[in-house]
C-alpha cells in the first residue's frame, strides 16, 4: 500500500504546489474537492482566491527567506472555500529553490476536522474577552512568568522570584496605558515589567501580603511607576494561577488612589497644623460629638483635666444645657481631683444636616476680667 496515495484519496491528506510568481502549480482532487472546485479549474489560481491574508503573508515571507535545507517549518494556514467558508489545515512541506525556476513550495495539508469547530469557538471567545478587556474602563492586567515562581520556598525567596525571575506583561488593557500615561505609540505589552512595577520595600510588603492571602486580594496598595518615572499609588485587586506550587500567572485590576492619598496627605497636614494652633490656646478646649463623646482636646485641656476626665466632663457639659455662644460659671474637678470654678463657653458646629457637635472652652475663673457669672465675647 502506497500510504501517501491512500492518505490523499481519502481525504486525509492534501497538498498542492505554489510557484513564486503566487500561482497554483499543482493541487490534489482532495484538496480541490473540499474547496469546492475541480483540479483542473483550480491550476494556475492565484493565492489570493483560496487563502486568507495572513496565509499569503506566511508564504512569501517564506520565499522572501527560504530555508537553507529547503523544509518548512510547521504551519497553520487557512485556506478560503468556494463558499466563502473557511478551511484551517496544518501544512508542512518543502521550498524547492536550488534545482527550481522559479522556486516553487510542495505542500502538504492534514485538515484539522472536529478540531477545526473547537478551535473557531475557541478563537471567538478568546477575541470577545480581548475585546471587553481592552475596551474596558477598568484597568486590567496580567503578569506572566517564563520561570514559574515557586511559592513553597521560603517568604523571603517567593518575593526574590516574583521579582527576579523572568517575567512579561500578558495582557494591559487601554485603561491600565491611561493610568501608567502610556504615550499611544508605545506598546504597553512589550514594556518591561518591573519597568512599572519596580521592586521596593513597598511592592516587597504588597507581595508578602499576596503570599499570605494564597494571591486572591483586594484594595493591595503598591506602589508604581508612571512612564515619565513619576510613582503611581494603585490600589490592586489580584487573583493568581498556581499549579503544583508553581505560581505561572497573576491577573487584576487596578485603580489609581494617587490623588486621594494627596488629597488625604493634604488634610492631615492642615489637621496637625490647626492642633498646634490649638495646643498653643491657653484655655482648655474640647470638641464634644453628638453622642455627649469628647473627640478632641488640646494640650491645656490634658495639662488641667487630665486624659482620662474627658468623658465625664463632657457629660456633664451636656447635662447641663448651657446656653450656647455665652460664659457661664461652673464647678468642675481638676487633674489632681480638687473642685474648681471654670468659665465655660460652648459654640455649636454642624458637621452635616442633622448632626451637631459643640465646642467647649473652659477657662479658670479669675483669669479673666470679665465678670465670671455671664460674659460674653
Amino acid at each position: 500500500m502506497h500510504i501517501p496515495q491512500t492518505l490523499a484519496e481519502r481525504g486525509l491528506l492534501h497538498s498542492c504546489t505554489i510557484s513564486e510568481n503566487g500561482r497554483l502549480l499543482n493541487i490534489s482532487p482532495s484538496l480541490s474537492d473540499q474547496l469546492g472546485y475541480t483540479a483542473p479549474q483550480m491550476r494556475g489560481f492565484s493565492i489570493e482566491q483560496i487563502f486568507t491574508a495572513d496565509a499569503i503573508l506566511q508564504l512569501r515571507t517564506l520565499f522572501a527567506c527560504p530555508p537553507a535545507d529547503e523544509k518548512l517549518p510547521h504551519l497553520e494556514l487557512t485556506l478560503i472555500q468556494h463558499t466563502g467558508s473557511l478551511y484551517p489545515v496544518l501544512a508542512s512541506g518543502l521550498l524547492e529553490w536550488r534545482n527550481a525556476d522559479p522556486p516553487r513550495i510542495h505542500l502538504a495539508f492534514i485538515p484539522l476536522g472536529p478540531l477545526s469547530h473547537r478551535l473557531n469557538e475557541l478563537q471567538n471567545a478568546n477575541e470577545v474577552m480581548s475585546q471587553m478587556l481592552y475596551s474596558a474602563r477598568v484597568a486590567y492586567w496580567c503578569i506572566e512568568w517564563f520561570e514559574p515562581v515557586d511559592v513553597t520556598a521560603p517568604l523571603d525567596d517567593v518575593v526574590r522570584q516574583v521579582f527576579e525571575n523572568r517575567s512579561h506583561w500578558r495582557m494591559c488593557n487601554r485603561t491600565m496605558a491611561d493610568v501608567y500615561e502610556m504615550p499611544a505609540d508605545v506598546v504597553f505589552n512589550q514594556q518591561p515589567v518591573h519597568l512599572y512595577w519596580p521592586r521596593s520595600p513597598a511592592n516587597e510588603e504588597f507581595v508578602r501580603r499576596l503570599v499570605e492571602t494564597g494571591f486572591c486580594v483586594d484594595g493591595a496598595l503598591s506602589v508604581d511607576r508612571r512612564h515619565d518615572g513619576s510613582p503611581a499609588y494603585v490600589e490592586n485587586d489580584v487573583r493568581a494561577s498556581i499549579q503544583n506550587g508553581r505560581l505561572l500567572r497573576m491577573w487584576g485590576s487596578i485603580r489609581d488612589v494617587s490623588q486621594e492619598l494627596r488629597i488625604q496627605h493634604d488634610a492631615q497636614q492642615r489637621i496637625d497644623a490647626l492642633r498646634q494652633v490649638f495646643d498653643a490656646v491657653p484655655d482648655a478646649v474640647m470638641v464634644i460629638d453628638d453622642q455627649r463623646l469628647p473627640q478632641w482636646r488640646n494640650a491645656a485641656f490634658e495639662r488641667t483635666f487630665g486624659i482620662t476626665q474627658g468623658a465625664g466632663i463632657a457629660e456633664v457639659l451636656v447635662s447641663e444645657s448651657l446656653p450656647e455662644r455665652a460664659w457661664h460659671s461652673l464647678l468642675l474637678p481638676d487633674l489632681s481631683g480638687q473642685t474648681r470654678r471654670y468659665n465655660i463657653h460652648c459654640s455649636p458646629i454642624v458637621m452635616q444636616e442633622g448632626i451637631t457637635w459643640k465646642v467647649a472652652v473652659l477657662r479658670t475663673a479669675g483669669s479673666e476680667t470679665q465678670p465670671s457669672s455671664e460674659l460674653h465675647p
